[in-house]
């Protein structure tokens, strides 16, 4: 059986859309943990319309997506665990597609795969064509949490997620905790794999700069340079990844585009903060 973990706050309509598309799943075999964020019951009312079709255990938690993702993972039941977003929807065949996957590989602890818009375009974060498996040089090409399906025991092998990681945690890095999960099963052996076939879908993100993302740009950061500190990624692999947002910094101001010069710089800024930042959180303990 596979777990469904959702963590929800702030949406209702995709959430439906979500659980409408569960309805339709040629593998049956699932349930649904709706991790509540929310201050109010706004969620009741979708949850009764679909409680007829699985089974959906409706819980609450503190707002924290790694926080409220391990109150899901307390409740999981089953032997396969899923973190869908609540603004995410499978396609009728992607839980069956990972079962026979698991079934056929059985030295996998996990798969990933790839998250496309409704026509078929990658809509989150960049990925291959041809299965490969996911190392410290490729995790980022591998997916996002939203295909990422893992074995039970592994994943509580791995120890959950890291609270101190993404959005909403109580820290300044806002990000990097899916990213934290893959590289911490990696280090203790963990077989994981990216397959194309595996398709999650999610609307295309608004590509439009303006000052909230460029303040969400430096929180992200901030979570990708501790886990870069973290996982203790060398100088140059560091320094490429610092180059990149500011070499897009420079071009931007070149070309007199102020919006996305301070976006480029923001992300520069977030990652050394956080790589920073991690470094003295761990010198204290």
């Amino acid at each position: 059986m596979f777990s469904l973990i959702v963590c929800s706050v702030n949406r209702f309509d995709q959430l439906e859309r979500l659980f409408g598309s569960l309805t339709r799943q040629t593998c049956r075999e699932f349930e649904v943990i709706l991790v509540d964020q929310n201050p109010d019951d706004r969620l009741v009312p979708v949850v009764a319309r679909f409680a007829n079709d699985y089974t959906i255990r409706h819980i609450r938690s503190a707002k924290g997506l790694s926080r409220a993702r391990n109150r899901g993972m307390a409740e999981a039941k089953g032997a396969f665990v899923a973190f869908p977003d609540d603004d995410c929807w499978y396609r009728p065949d992607t839980l069956e597609t990972v079962r026979k996957l698991f079934a056929g590989h059985p030295q996998l602890s996990g798969v990933t795969g790839r998250t496309l818009d409704a026509d078929g375009i990658v809509s989150v974060s960049p990925t291959g064509e041809a299965p490969v498996t996911i190392a410290r040089a490729n995790y980022l090409l591998c997916g996002n949490s939203n295909g990422t399906f893992l074995r039970a025991e592994s994943l509580r092998a791995i120890g959950g997620f890291d609270e101190r990681l993404g959005v909403g945690a109580e820290t300044i890095f806002q990000s990097g905790e899916e990213a934290d999960l893959l590289l911490r099963a990696m280090d203790l052996g963990q077989q994981l794999m990216f397959f194309p076939e595996i398709i999650v879908h999610h609307d295309q993100v608004d590509s439009a700069i303006t000052d909230a993302q460029i303040e969400r740009a430096r929180k992200y950061g901030r979570g990708f340079g501790a886990l870069l500190n973290k996982h203790g990624f060398g100088a140059a692999y560091t320094g490429y990844r610092l180059l990149r947002p500011f070499g897009g910094m420079l071009v931007a101001f070149l070309r007199r585009d102020g919006l996305k010069a301070r976006y480029k710089w923001a992300w520069t800024l977030g990652i050394l903060e956080g790589y920073r930042s991690w470094g003295r959180q761990a010198e204290q303990g």
